[in-house]
């Protein structure tokens, strides 16, 4: 059994624990901010744009407190001027249609930079974080 002895960690448990709901909330906000710019490149990077609906709304939708943190889904919202909606566009072209022997394979644009987006969204996060600590080590 490995033991791990710490000093020091009062300082960092008590910034720890003045990290409250609203500031989790401004956390995760910061990396849905982040993904909806990430995922707006991806669009226009793959070439998916013809009258930009479902690039102008790709955007947050509602944050949800889960035990230990919160969750905002970020996918593009609403419907285009034929009343398609523009999440399903975008699973479509990602994942194409019907089986493999149709070749109507889709092009990844979304899950195909996953790791990517992954990496923008918590440097995002972390930054904020980060900024929040500062306004607390400025408040003490």
């Amino acid at each position: 059994m490995a033991r791990l002895t710490v000093e020091g960690i009062e300082g960092i448990e008590a910034q720890l624990g003045q990290l409250g709901r609203p500031m989790i909330r401004r956390i995760v906000e910061a990396g849905a901010r982040r993904d909806a710019v990430e995922q707006r490149g991806n669009i226009s990077a793959a070439g998916h744009r013809r009258t930009g609906s479902m690039h102008f709304n790709v955007r947050a939708a509602e944050y949800h407190e889960i035990i230990g943190g919160g969750v905002i889904n970020v996918y593009p919202q609403d419907s285009d001027k034929k009343g398609v909606p523009n999440a399903l566009k975008a699973f479509v072209i990602n994942y194409g249609r019907g089986k493999r022997r149709t070749k109507r394979m889709g092009d990844k644009f979304i899950t195909g930079k996953l790791k990517q987006t992954e990496k923008a969204v918590h440097d995002a996060m972390q930054a904020e974080s980060d900024r929040i600590i500062s306004e607390i080590n400025k408040g003490r």
